[in-house]
């Protein structure tokens, strides 16, 4: 097993927020309207999915196969909250049903071209893709994403993981909604800012670890560190 540590990248503070400095890596969630009015912590608000369990179990799993410094506890943000600018690595759920509004478009556009990273999972089909690939097109406009390949470093950085034979874990609502995909989009630099796990569902491993079928949880779980040791890293 590779034990890293790591020293977190600071962004560069706002005039509302300060650069994270005297804590460790905590996992933060998104929360956003997702259109039917459901913003509470609890009752089926696309957001919430998973939530708490998934991140839970993932700061465990960070805890016992790194040497990041997880600090507790998790954290719930808007993207229109600047305390965004605190955390180098965000996670938003059911992109398929997100929508931006003009700060949380300004907030975000910022924070990744300040070094930040998201992470957008459990999702699937056309419908949701073309939802996610419209957000992004409003944050960035000349940006187009690419698929991550099996030969991609973020797949060997810690765990080895093969994205071709890793198996989905998105529930398939109404039927196959087609193979899983990794979309990156990169800034100029070449630097990746944001990855969606299309037709793909990783925070379901972390919340059902124990619904470990052809070892769909554990790859979960490597996925995961995976990305967030590319985004602390990279």
């Amino acid at each position: 097993m590779r034990v890293l540590a790591f020293v977190l990248v600071m962004l560069p503070a706002t005039n509302a927020a300060q650069a994270q400095a005297d804590y460790g890596f905590r996992f933060v969630r998104i929360r956003f309207d997702d259109g039917t009015g459901g913003r509470g912590t609890f009752g089926g608000a696309a957001w919430a999915h998973d939530f708490p369990t998934a991140e839970e179990n993932f700061h465990i799993a960070l805890k016992r196969t790194t040497a990041i410094h997880v600090e507790e506890p998790y954290v719930v943000l808007d993207l229109s909250d600047d305390r965004i600018f605190e955390h180098p690595v965000l996670y938003l759920c059911e992109p398929g049903y997100w929508t931006l509004n003009e700060k949380e478009l300004q907030n975000l556009r910022s924070y990744l071209e300040r070094g930040g990273f998201i992470l957008f999972d459990d999702f699937r089909g056309d419908y949701e893709w073309m939802n996610l690939y419209e957000q992004m097109k409003r944050v960035f406009p000349d940006i187009e994403p690419s698929e991550l390949l099996p030969e991609h470093p973020i797949w060997s950085i810690y765990y080895d993981v093969d994205p071709v034979a890793a198996p989905s874990l998105v529930r398939g609502f109404g039927g196959f909604h087609g193979d899983d995909r990794y979309l990156g989009y990169f800034d100029d630099k070449g630097r990746l800012m944001a990855l969606a796990n299309h037709n793909q569902d990783i925070g379901d491993g972390w919340e059902y670890p124990n619904n470990n079928f052809d070892n769909a949880s554990t790859v979960s779980f490597q996925m995961g560190i995976n990305f967030v040791i590319w985004a602390l890293s990279h």
